[in-house]
């Protein structure tokens, strides 16, 4: 058989060309693995490059999230208006949430109020610390600090850990082996990586200033460097991105490492075995080639089997393109078709000239086109494989999903030389996937809009898996249960009847329910827990948040402690502005009363009785508006006196003619027979009405106009009756639509700053009040452009006949002049106060009393230790020492018990009052002081002094 086989004429030929075809393969197959070489590192690095970019991305997206909801706190403090003391669980909460929403970024978080500073820290332990300092945030900020500024004088100061938070953040993201991750800080390069320590690594000084000057640049870098790491040397890769932080003006950039090692490991070990294993195969195959060709016969028989086996596996190929609905084709570089397989026209409804004339060069067809840019993006990153998906519509109109898988040829040089792929019709698997996927969201958007919190447990009680509607809170405690049992996680005291109604579930096969209180952080949580068996392995629990309903029963003790904190806050506001207005009205109508005892001419006394009544009815309006929260109580009290209406109404009318006088208004006055009427009523509160309506009716007249007041008594029985006014004018008149609100308080019919009347709108509300106290209604009448009608009636009593008003015994000059003479005292007046100081001490000259003077308690309690005084005139509020604490020293030595101490102070609530007499003082005026009140005080207490002594 040899030297038949040797005596074969083609023996050599064939040795020669197998040998040559076995050396072409070889050569082939280092090609080819070169290739993939290149190709797999190319495709690494491009792995590198992405997962740096990926990373720093997310890095930087959470820091601009941060920078945004940083801004909430200060929203938050801005909105409430809440000081440092009235800062409660609710902006703790919300601090703590910032906290959460952010692990491990936040260090510390300042918030500056107004006069202090509060300081929330998490430990690593998750412990929540809330601090407070005196100590002011100050205008530097560091490079890893984020300062937000309010408009109100908050600021918050939040301190960011990004070290610590970058080297959590990058542990998701994997590199190749031996890679490293590193953050670019402060000009230096920090190790990052999870579970790694050692040495640092150390760029040369060249490739370190590049890196560098890319990064202060903003550049995204990709470098080919050599690096030392202890003592070992390394040469790889190296991909940086950089981003921004805080107020750095600096970025810092997510660098990562991978040594060429890490890029090239396993493909020696898999590519170069696999090529050795073909060359073996091929030479193997090769020799039995040759060593079948012993004769002709065997050689013919085995090409027929050969040609045999290719046209079944062709026929399988075929039929497999049938079974799949697909077609083959091949293009060449420019993307022109050259070959496709019949089953085009099945597939796409067109023919093969029609598909070979939609890839041409000048071809708009737009499918086609599509399809060559997919092809153009693949070249442009490298790939090698193209898989995607388009729609594709047929001639007849009928639309189909197609899935085209296609190889990418490149010759040895690297060139694209074209392309080999299938393209097959998806569109049954597409529809089929497309329902699962619409399937698939509506089970979850039912699961997301159920409101309560979801469980699933096995029989044994252990938690599989959790819905949480509202993740901001409960998320993360949630997750923290997974593979837990209820015995563990349930509050402390409550775990046996829970597990106790979790396994009643479990056995009866129906629903249990059990209420249950969750403590934590945030504030309790009142929880409807229902047990149901899911299956026969598993439970499901639904918690209803309850917490709700148990705060509604709590809601009256709330609302009112809260109503209390609101009345309390509407009093201290009132006593503010109380002091306010008496300060200077006590300047004014003191100065008022001394110049009404100096010589005057008939209309300076007109023009000073004028001032006076104005003064005078001010104080009444300041009164009954700081009485307003009284009148909205009930508490008001009621001054009822004899007095004569008519002569009343003069007196308003005579206060408001200046006022008319100066607009050339017609004040319109009418009250029957009532001159010699005596009424007892409330006569301060009538007045005060009268003086905002007729008030009001000239203040919205325009010149010239007309207002009129008309007065009448209408009998009720022998003892009541109705005093009735009305007020009209032919002034602008009130839309309708604004009449129902118009005694609401600080209601404005026009609210705009640019308004041409000015006001409180607090007029008609008060007014309303007092005629509702008085037993009567305010009545408006209005039509625009035609004037205004305010009508209202008080009950009042008859007075008896031939009752006659008491005339008040009012001090002469000569009174007042003596009177220092006539009742000697010696006096000390205690006041801070220059303006009234000044006016205290005209009073004092024109009653003819001498004294001594002290600026604050401490100067009184020393003046007091060195000489006696019968009477202190002592100003409650004053520096260093107040005169409250400065009547209670005086007190304590009980050789002062004699000595009458009379407070002086703006404030006008009785609590003040009380506060007063319960320090130890004996009496209490309050400003504005009136020089005959001034007078009568001294007189009484002379009297009492002289009583004493005797």
């Amino acid at each position: 058989m040899k030297k038949n086989f040797q005596g074969y004429p083609n023996f050599s030929l064939i040795t020669a060309i197998g040998t040559l075809l076995v050396i072409l393969v070889i050569a082939l197959g280092f090609s080819f693995f070169n290739a993939i070489y290149n190709a797999q590192v190319e495709s690494r690095k491009e792995f590198l490059i992405k997962q740096t970019e990926l990373a720093t991305r997310g890095l930087e997206v959470d820091l601009n999230r941060f920078k945004e909801e940083s801004k909430i706190l200060i929203s938050y403090l801005e909105n409430s208006r809440m000081d440092e003391e009235e800062l409660g669980d609710e902006f703790t909460v919300a601090v703590r949430r910032t906290f959460t929403s952010f692990p491990g970024m936040l260090d510390s978080i300042w918030v500056e109020m107004n006069d202090s500073t509060i300081i929330f820290t998490m430990t690593e332990r998750n412990d929540f610390i809330r601090k407070r300092s005196n100590q002011a945030i100050g205008q530097q900020v560091k490079r890893s600090q984020f300062l937000v500024e309010g408009k109100y004088g908050f600021r918050i100061l939040y301190s960011i850990d990004i070290l610590k938070y970058s080297h959590d953040y990058v542990a998701n993201f994997y590199l190749n082996p031996g890679g490293e991750k590193y953050l670019f800080y402060e000009d230096n390069l920090i190790s990052i990586t999870p579970l790694k320590s050692g040495a640092g690594v150390f760029l040369n000084t060249d490739d370190f200033n590049e890196i560098k000057a890319d990064i202060n640049l903003g550049l995204k870098g990709f470098y080919e460097v050599n690096w030392k790491k202890g003592e070992e040397e390394f040469s790889g890769i190296l991909a940086q991105y950089p981003f921004s932080y805080a107020n750095s003006g600096k970025p810092a950039s997510l660098v990562f490492f991978v040594p060429m090692e890490g890029l090239t490991s396993g493909f020696y070990s898999t590519y170069l075995m696999l090529f050795l294993g073909v060359v073996i195969l091929l030479i193997g195959t090769v020799s039995f080639f040759i060593i079948s060709l012993k004769g002709n016969r065997d050689s013919i028989k085995l090409q027929e089997e050969s040609l045999d086996e290719i046209s079944r596996l062709f026929d399988q190929q075929n039929l497999l393109l049938q079974e799949l609905n697909g077609f083959v084709f091949f293009h060449d570089y420019k993307g022109e078709m050259i070959k496709v397989s019949d089953e085009v026209e099945k597939v796409l409804g067109h023919s093969k000239v029609d598909f070979f004339n939609a890839f041409k060069a000048d071809s708009t067809h737009l499918q086609a086109n599509s399809v060559k840019e997919q092809i153009l993006k693949a070249l442009e990153v490298s790939l090698d494989i193209v898989d995607f998906e388009i729609d594709f519509i047929k001639p007849d109109g009928a639309k189909i999903r197609v899935r085209i898988f296609e190889k990418l040829l490149f010759d040895k040089t690297g060139r694209f030389s074209g392309g080999m792929g299938i393209c097959t019709d998806i569109t049954s698997q597409y529809l089929i996937r497309q329902e699962t996927i619409q399937s698939e969201n509506r089970l979850r958007t039912l699961i997301n809009n159920i409101p309560d919190t979801i469980f699933i447990y096995n029989n044994e009680g252990v938690v599989l898996d959790f819905h949480v509607q509202d993740k901001k809170n409960l998320l993360n405690s949630a997750q923290s249960t997974l593979g837990k049992s209820l015995g563990e996680f349930v509050p402390h005291g409550q775990a046996e009847e829970v597990i106790r109604v979790f396994n009643l579930a479990k056995n009866t096969g129906s629903i249990q329910t059990i209420n249950v209180v969750w403590y934590g952080p945030i504030g309790d949580k009142h929880y409807e827990m229902r047990f149901f068996p899911l299956d026969e392995n598993q439970i499901m629990s639904i918690s209803k948040d309850i917490t709700g309903q148990k705060v509604w029963e709590r809601g009256l003790v709330d609302a009112m402690n809260a109503a209390d904190q609101a009345n309390r806050s509407k009093s201290d506001f009132l006593a503010n502005m109380s002091h306010e207005i008496r300060t200077p009205m006590n300047g004014l109508l003191g100065i008022i009363d001394l110049l009404e005892s100096t010589n005057l001419n008939k209309i300076q006394k007109q023009y000073v009785e004028i001032i006076k009544n104005s003064g005078n009815s001010l104080l009444n309006i300041i009164r009954d508006i700081l009485d307003y929260s009284k009148i909205e109580s009930g508490k008001i009290e009621i001054q009822n006196s004899f007095f004569n209406p008519v002569e009343e109404l003069k007196n308003q009318i005579k206060i408001l003619s200046g006022l008319a006088s100066k607009k050339k208004i017609k004040l319109e006055i009418s009250f029957s027979t009532l001159e010699d009427l005596i009424i007892e009523a409330d006569k301060g509160k009538i007045n005060q009405v009268l003086l905002n309506l007729i008030g009001n009716a000239i203040k919205f007249t325009p010149n010239e106009g007309v207002v009129g007041v008309k007065m009448e008594l209408n009998p009720i029985d022998e003892v009541f009756s109705f005093l009735s006014f009305r007020i009209s004018d032919t002034g602008i008149g009130i839309p309708k639509e604004h009449l129902e609100q118009l005694t609401d308080p600080f209601y404005q019919v026009e609210s705009s700053n640019t308004r041409a009347y000015q006001g409180t709108g607090l007029g008609l509300a008060i007014a309303k009040k007092i005629i509702e106290l008085l037993g009567g209604q305010l009545v408006i009448e209005s039509e625009l452009g035609e004037g205004s009608v305010f009508s209202f009636s008080v009950i009042v009593k008859n007075s008896e006949k031939d009752f006659i008003i008491p005339e008040s015994y009012q001090l002469t000059w000569k009174d007042i002049k003596d009177m220092g003479a006539v009742f000697p005292l010696k006096i000390l007046l205690a006041e801070d106060n220059d303006l009234n100081l000044q006016l205290m001490t005209l009073m004092f000259q024109q009653l003819g009393f001498h004294f001594e003077v002290a600026k604050n308690g401490v100067e009184v309690l020393e003046k007091v230790n060195v000489q006696k005084f019968d009477v202190i005139l002592m100003d409650v509020q004053m520096p260093v020492m107040n005169g409250l604490e400065a009547t209670r020293e005086i007190r304590k030595n009980e050789a002062n018990s004699e000595i009458i101490i009379i407070g002086l102070s703006a404030n006008v609530f009785e609590e003040d009052q009380k506060k007063a007499i319960e320090s130890g003082m004996n009496d209490y005026l309050t400003k504005p002081i009136r020089l005959a009140a001034l007078a009568d005080k001294l007189e009484y207490y002379y009297r009492k002094v002289r009583e004493k002594s005797e």
